[in-house]
């Protein structure tokens, strides 16, 4: 397969006051979810507090991704953390919002 047609997620984690930002550009699904979930379990590990995800450069999101910030943001808060979604771009926003997990995800409190 050709890389213009697979599917491909950029994940860079930094650290920054404390907390981390994990920036995703590319498709966040089933096919490209393990790079982001070791980023996520390796932060898990740590004492960055908060851990926010930019979404801004994220074109794509199936069930797989919505899935795995999910579980990222229940064990984040089962551990007192603060896991937080950043800049997603309209198309990831209807995506969370037609399944249902707006609130879970706290996308009311952010500037769209």
């Amino acid at each position: 397969m050709s890389p213009d047609h697979s599917a491909v997620i950029a994940v860079e984690v930094l650290h920054d006051a404390g907390g981390a930002i994990v920036t995703l550009g590319g498709e966040l699904e089933f096919g490209t979810a393990a790079s982001l979930r070791t980023a996520l379990s390796d932060l898990a590990q740590q004492s960055c507090d908060p851990v926010v995800v930019d979404l801004a450069a994220v074109r794509f999101i199936d069930s797989t991704g919505l899935s795995l910030l999910v579980q990222a943001k229940q064990r984040f808060a089962s551990q007192g953390r603060r896991f937080e979604l950043r800049r997603p771009t309209h198309r990831v926003v209807r995506v969370i919002e037609t399944s249902g997990l707006a609130d879970l995800l706290a996308l009311d409190d952010l500037e769209l």
